[in-house]
Formats: structure tokens, sequence, C-alpha cells
């Protein structure tokens, strides 16, 4: 039920994004913004935030204080994730969300909660929910932060060539982000790469403003974690489960190698609401999280939490056969995990497309290559549902990284339109200066 829902409202508001290219009227605030513990800067495409918890502040300092150097650079920034929660949320749903929310609460790291808490302070909603009253009350700051856990289905790709495959022997990862951008250009406006800065480590997350989990990130140990969903039908259950973007940042800021990460997110304690995938790598190396917690089937055995490799064996009828490669789209496809690939042609054609197009760069990649690949539309950005277009209508950044030298490239959707442009271009980020 609540995958067809989401597919259905998916529909929708792409068919609304895709009717109006219009240009946003946008609400001019700051250049920049600094005060103890945070500073923000408006680099065009996105906005450079720094979050320094070797200032002495407490996370719940920290929280208030990005919320007031946000609002200083976005003076519409409750309305806009307002009014973004309500297209991703029907009233009956945003009304349940909250008893969600309390469900995970619970299971959040305190440092985390205390940021939460210390910008639902500073925002104007107060104690009061209003569904569509441009206000973020203390508990819509909490649903806007794990709303990946609580609502929202969303379509991602992955691709990464290493070792012989990469023309510099060195991981060359590249990553889509696909999710509806709102029909007021929300998700566009508030792009950010946010460094968390602490004493002995740093990690960065290219996300959203106020977006304290990560959806892409990595950390200064050369760590790298990019989520997408992986959706099985499985009932929907958020008691005791937990937030896996914020539990992605946890890994990132306290493990050092990626199979520390993974067995973290894997630890049979921690369970989670929505069953997805996570793409890690390292300078040597990139592996598939099949992280699915719930998805059964009809027969109640095919689960499995594991990590697929570039030589893995695949479930029947799926293959790869691209040695020091991996990819992903938004299924499972280890031998003996729930099988959500074969039927959809979304995934199908997705992952028909990565092969040929990675295939097509010979048997050497480098970062054009990947970029090629990830840029795939097969002449303009197609429709997310059936085009097989890695880059599509609902594309909102592509982040080519590559860990060993912390290269970071990224293409941002424009702030001032909803049109998908025809040529992206990547922007060269320089990362822990």
């Amino acid at each position: 039920m609540r995958k067809g829902l989401l597919a259905i409202c998916l529909i929708i508001l792409l068919l609304l994004q895709v009717g109006c290219a219009e240009k946003i009227a946008t609400v001019a605030g700051e250049a920049s913004y600094t005060e103890k513990g945070v500073s923000i800067k408006d680099q065009g495409e996105y906005f450079e935030v720094v979050l320094d918890y070797t200032s002495g502040l407490t996370h719940h300092q920290i929280g208030a204080a990005l919320a007031r150097g946000i609002l200083a650079m976005i003076p519409d920034y409750e309305a806009l994730i307002d009014l973004y929660i309500a297209e991703n949320l029907p009233k009956y749903q945003y009304n349940e969300s909250f008893f969600r929310i309390e469900d995970i609460k619970p299971q959040i790291n305190p440092d985390y909660l205390e940021e939460l808490d210390g910008m639902g302070e500073v925002f104007s909603g107060g104690a009061e929910n209003g569904y569509k009253d441009k206000k973020l009350s203390d508990e819509e700051v909490y649903l806007y932060n794990i709303l990946p856990d609580v609502a929202r289905g969303s379509q991602c790709s992955f691709v990464s060539v290493f070792g012989e495959r990469s023309a510099t022997k060195k991981n060359i990862t590249g990553r889509n982000l696909d999710w509806y951008a709102g029909e007021f250009n929300q998700l566009p406006r508030i792009q950010a790469i946010t460094t968390y800065k602490y004493e002995d480590r740093s990690i960065c997350s290219i996300g959203y403003m106020g977006f304290m989990g990560i959806l892409t990130g990595f950390s200064d140990r050369k760590v790298y974690a990019a989520v997408l969903d992986s959706s099985t039908g499985a009932p929907y259950v958020s008691l005791g489960k937990r937030s896996y973007p914020l539990d992605i940042r946890y890994a990132l800021e306290n493990e050092k190698t990626l199979d520390d990460v993974a067995k973290y997110m894997t630890d049979p304690s921690k369970l989670y609401a929505v069953n997805h995938l996570i793409a890690l790598a390292d300078p040597n190396e990139s592996k598939i999280l099949e992280n699915n917690i719930s998805g059964t089937g009809a027969t109640g055995k095919r689960v499995k939490r594991a990590l697929r490799s570039a030589d893995s064996e695949l479930n029947k009828g799926i293959t790869w056969g691209i040695t020091d490669a991996v990819a992903a789209v938004n299924s499972f496809l280890l031998r003996g995990n729930y099988d959500n690939h074969t039927a959809d042609k979304n995934n199908t054609k997705r992952w028909k497309n990565i092969k040929k197009e990675l295939l097509a760069s010979g048997t050497t990649a480098d970062v054009d290559d990947i970029k090629r690949v990830i840029s795939y539309d097969n002449g303009s950005p197609g429709t997310f549902v059936d085009s097989g277009d890695i880059y599509n209508q609902m594309t909102v950044q592509m982040i080519v990284f590559q860990p060993d030298s912390l290269t970071l490239e990224v293409f941002f959707h424009p702030r001032d339109t909803r049109k998908t442009p025809d040529d992206p271009v990547f922007k060269k980020i320089e990362v822990f200066k």
C-alpha cells in the first residue's frame, strides 16, 4: 500500500514539475553568515556550511546557531520546508507521521537530538504542528530530518570503477540523487555542502540546509557512503526502528573503514523502517550494502543484510560481469535476497544502460567516463518512471568523487527553474579546507 501510494504521488508530482518550467522567484537573504560554531556562504548553486564542534558549543547550541544562520541566508526557509513536507505527505499521513517520529526518536543519537531541539527553538512554529502553515514546529524539524525514514520513496543510481578498470588505478565513483524538487523548487534552493568539524576528524555531507543526516557523504578518513531506496512492499513498521541517514552520519564520524561502516549499519540490533542500499567506497574499491530488514515477500525467507562486490553471485537472471566495478539502482541483487529488480522496468532499464555505457568506455574508465555514464539520458532527460535514463527529470544532484584524493565534483539542479538542464555542468568543490 505504502509503496503504491508513494509511486502514484511521485508520478503526479513529477508531472507537475515537468509541466511548470517557469523561473522561480526567490527571497533574497544574506551572502554569508558567521557566528561562533557556524559559518555559511552562498556559493551560487549551493550553500557552503561549516559546523565547528571544536568551538566549545554544545550540540544544542550548534543547532540553534545553524537555524539562525539558515534564516539569515534563506528568509523563507520555514515556508519552503513546511510546504515540501505537505507535498510529500497527504494530510492524513502528515498526522500519522508524528506517531512514527515518536517511535524512532528514542533510537536517535542524543547529540543529534540536541541539535534538532536547538533548531526547533529558533523556528517560529513552536509546539503547534500546522499543515501548510509555512512555519516549522519542533516536531516538523524532526519530520524533515527523518523524512526518508517515515514518508518518501525516491530513485537513485550509483556506479564505481577501481583497480585495473580505473584509469587512475584508484576508485572513481558517480552517484545520482533523484528526488522530487518541489513545486517551488525547494530542494535546489536549499542545497548545501556541510562540513562537520571535530577535534580529530571531519565529515562532509552533500545534502540540504538543516538536514543533519547523510544522503551522500564522506569522512576525512576517505570512506564514502550514499543511500538509495530499495522498497520491497513490506508493511511499514516504525516501532523500535532507527533513522538510517542519521546512523550513517554516526558511522562516518566514528568508523575508520568501509567494512566497519557496513558492520555498524548491519548490526542485528539496528533495525530500520525502510529497506535501502548504501553505496560504500574507499580509495581502493566500492561495495553495495543491501540492507534488507523487513522485505520478505510471501515466503518470509528472502532477507539479507550483506555487502555486494564486483564478483558477487546475483539472483537468477540478473547479470553484471564487469570486473573491478560495481553499480546500483533501486533494487536488491544478491543471490538469496528479495528480488525487487526483475519485475521493475525502471530498475532493469537503468541497470542495462549503466552496463552499456560503462562498457562503452573500454577496458578502463576515467572521471569523464563516469560523468558520461551518470549523465546518460538518450538525448534529453526523460521521465523517471520508464525512460531508462540515468540522468532524468528527477535528478537534483550528480556527484563524482575520488576518495583517494578527496576530489569532489557536483552538478546541482539550478535554483531558479524547475526545468532539468539538457547539459549538466559539474562544479569542482574543495573540501576540508
